[in-house]
């Protein structure tokens, strides 16, 4: 079995609103298994989140659940605390002293510091990857610095304002009332999120198959029984995300398909965890 180790770092001055963290770490995990093809098991070697206590605290209890060390580092002056310098430095000792190895380190940040530390890391041959804005995206300094750049909207809880008959009238349009009724059984709910994460790091137009896309199901949730839930097999999970528009199967074909929008997939699956979070 191939596997890469992975270290993570959090500069939660760079948060904007409330992540769900569990989702990020799932979609890197999917995403590293579709960019390289020989792995196929990911471990987080390394959690770490540093910022002022007062940032710290709004994801105290995620993080915890996670497994992350937490670590203050509080303002030296009105604005500027050390997270940058506290990441940067960690990074470097674990290059340096290569007990355990890592292949690749994640940093979540908008703080254009950090490209020296990525640049340093990939000269010695270590993915580099970010988690930023739409706008970091798009920066010469993190682009040129980075192997591959997620955008951090992706992964926030997303409040939904609307009235019930305006959800009522989106959901029909968009059809999801394909998949509303299995959101009442919260393994249906683990069910739907896993699948639905999985999607989400597939690319447009692209063929899948049910088998490899059953196969990074269970990286996501391992000790879901699928029999346990209403769908029972994943035929039937595929059969519902078919009538809701998600994904089209090729013509005579019951195991090949595409997705022809992915935005539609982020947008169920924050339906989804929304109601995971209601139960």
């Amino acid at each position: 079995m191939n596997s890469i180790s992975i270290a993570i770092y959090l500069d939660v001055e760079n948060i904007q609103g409330m992540i769900n963290f569990e989702d990020l770490l799932d979609d890197i995990r999917l995403k590293v298994i579709n960019e390289f093809n020989d792995i196929d098991k990911v471990v987080f070697g390394l959690k770490k989140a540093i910022g002022e206590s007062n940032n710290l605290r709004r994801f105290r209890g995620q993080l915890s659940e996670l497994n992350f060390t937490i670590e203050d580092a509080p303002h030296i002056t009105n604005k500027k605390n050390r997270a940058d310098l506290i990441i940067s430095v960690d990074a470097l000792e674990k290059l340096h002293v290569g007990n355990p190895s890592f292949d690749m380190f994640v940093f979540l940040t908008s703080d254009s510091d950090y490209s020296i530390v990525m640049n340093t890391l990939r000269r010695f041959n270590k993915q580099v990857w970010l988690i930023g804005t739409e706008e970091d995206s798009q920066r010469i300094v993190f682009k040129s610095s980075t192997d591959q750049i997620l955008i951090i909207d992706d992964y926030k809880v997303i409040q939904n304002k609307q009235t019930n008959g305006s959800r009522k009238a989106t959901n029909k349009q968009t059809g999801f009332n394909k998949i509303k009724p299995f959101l009442t059984n919260q393994l249906n709910q683990r069910a739907l999120a896993a699948i639905l994460k999985v999607m989400r790091s597939y690319q447009e137009e692209k063929v899948y198959t049910t088998l490899d896309t059953n196969n990074r199901f269970r990286q996501i949730d391992r000790n879901l029984n699928l029999s346990q839930t209403n769908f029972k097999k994943f035929k039937v999970i595929y059969r519902v995300l078919e009538e809701a528009k998600v994904i089209e199967f090729e013509e005579n074909s019951s195991h090949r398909f595409t997705i022809n929008d992915k935005q539609k997939v982020t947008n169920y699956l924050n339906m989804v965890l929304q109601s995971e979070n209601k139960s």
